[in-house]
């Protein structure tokens, strides 16, 4: 007798251990988080630039005298994934500014790397809202990067976004 009692009083404990169902409602219209909207990119080219050459949904790349130059919006959150989109070397590679414009974080870097008509050079800037990151991008070839210098300090001086 002792034993049934001991052994209803353990069935009985363990009856509460029971786990609670969950239910999972569905709805006709997808649920979608409200993102921000991209801004809009700001910047001055030189006169002498040509119209884009290639326009895609993320970016722009213009050819000037001498050099091209890119402009995207790129998803943000991940520096290091778009510090290797637009240079192919990843952030711990290169020595990266980093500064505060306005509400903006800032980095700028410059790398070079070979190319199938010799070294290039390439600087590039990226403007992070949060959200996005604006990325501006010049490359040109190694023996005339030197000659660009005052014309991509301008550029990118000029680089901003409303």
């Amino acid at each position: 007798m002792k034993k049934i009692c001991i052994l209803t009083a353990i069935v009985l404990l363990l009856c509460g251990c029971g786990t609670q169902q969950t239910y999972e409602t569905v709805s006709d219209e997808p649920v979608l988080n409200v993102s921000a909207q991209p801004r809009e990119i700001v910047l001055t080219l030189p006169e002498e630039t040509l119209l884009p050459a290639m326009e895609t949904d993320t970016g722009t790349l213009y050819l000037c005298n001498g050099f091209d130059v890119a402009v995207q919006t790129l998803e943000g959150g991940d520096l290091e994934r778009t510090v290797r989109k637009v240079s192919g070397f990843g952030s711990a590679e290169l020595t990266i500014m980093n500064t505060i414009a306005g509400e903006l974080a800032c980095y700028e870097f410059v790398w070079t790397a070979a190319a199938d008509l010799g070294e290039q050079v390439g600087r590039a800037m990226i403007l992070d809202d949060g959200s996005y990151h604006y990325v501006l991008t010049a490359t040109a070839p190694e023996e005339k990067s030197g000659e660009y210098q005052e014309i991509w300090n301008g550029i990118f001086e000029t680089f901003a976004i409303a």
